[in-house]
């Protein structure tokens, strides 16, 4: 069996599952390196378990700053909204956020990245740099409500090769009973409860929890609150621009007219080798056109006893 970067070979410690469908490109052949169950990240000439172990080691910077998120809590939305704030213009980067995600970048290609470098991640904490606790690098976590997480889940997965498309109230379902992929990235009650833990046993690492819905009502005194955090010099109408900039409908003309789609390599998870549709509608409650009464009230049951211990504020409207 073919291995990513290695052909016929794993590297010790690297078991891969069978995927639903198309074989070996498909994010869904999971792959488990040293316990930790992680989609094929398409990284080349180096398997996942190389790339995996990579990150571990990665060198950070005291000034870095790390966006970290459970895959489709807004990760994109922070991502502009803080490389804005540490530039100090409201500008969009021309670089897809991808260019500086560690699942889909070499180690080495951050080395020559200016700083404050804007780092962003779905991975789960233990996943990440060690030096991300010794240079107390920033920590934006960004947290969304699991009902529309797992609506806007299923359309993003809709554009991966091997994803079996069962509607998105059985995807749903599963997202609430860790059957997406227990003990993966895509397990939120999991990352959730790691993410509170991390922050409980390392105090002395700079965090700021933003909620989506938070951020949705108010993204001005979002941007503010932000710079506060980062201790950056941010006028009253710079944050102002900055929301603007960052509103739904400019972050999606950017990411079709600014972002210079070649600058990312082909990324084979996908259908069509790339991720076509990021923006959808980036709204909150947008759950409520999918839901089921009952499968509602599902969550409203099974949610709180998932996070318990965790006191987030969870919105499911604004």
């Amino acid at each position: 069996m073919a291995d990513d970067g290695a052909a016929e070979k794993k590297t010790p410690g690297e078991k891969s599952s069978p995927a639903e469908k198309d074989g070996e490109d498909s994010p869904f052949n999971f792959v488990t390196v040293d316990g930790d169950v992680f989609m094929r990240f398409p990284i080349a000439n180096m398997s996942v378990a190389d790339h995996v172990r990579s990150i571990r080691n990665m060198p950070m910077r005291e000034d870095d700053i790390v966006i970290a998120a459970f895959p489709k809590c807004g990760t994109h939305w922070m991502w502009e909204v803080t490389q804005m704030l540490a530039k100090g213009k409201a500008e969009h980067d021309s670089r897809p956020k991808q260019m500086v995600m560690v699942e889909f970048t070499p180690v080495e290609d951050f080395e020559p990245v200016p700083s404050p470098r804007v780092i962003n991640t779905h991975l789960f904490p233990r996943q990440l740099s060690r030096e991300l606790v010794t240079k107390r690098s920033r920590v934006v976590h960004v947290i969304r409500n699991p009902k529309d997480v797992a609506v806007s889940m299923y359309f993003h997965l809709l554009q991966m090769k091997g994803f079996q498309d069962d509607g998105v109230l059985d995807l749903a379902r599963g997202f609430l009973h860790g059957g997406i992929s227990p003990g993966s990235f895509l397990d939120y009650f999991a990352y959730m409860k790691e993410m509170t833990q991390w922050q409980r046993e390392h105090p002395e690492v700079p965090v700021i929890n933003i909620y989506y819905e938070d951020a949705k009502k108010d993204l001005v005194k979002c941007v503010r609150q932000l710079a506060e955090f980062l201790k950056v010099d941010a006028s009253d109408q710079l944050c102002e621009d900055i929301a603007d900039q960052c509103s739904f409908k400019k972050l999606k003309q950017a990411d079709e007219t600014v972002k210079v789609k070649d600058k990312a390599p082909d990324n084979p998870i996908f259908k069509d080798g790339s991720l076509k549709k990021m923006f959808r509608k980036g709204e909150v409650g947008d759950w409520k056109n999918y839901f089921t009464v009952a499968l509602s009230e599902e969550f409203d049951r099974v949610v709180p006893e998932n996070l318990k211990g965790c006191d987030l504020k969870i919105q499911y409207t604004i």
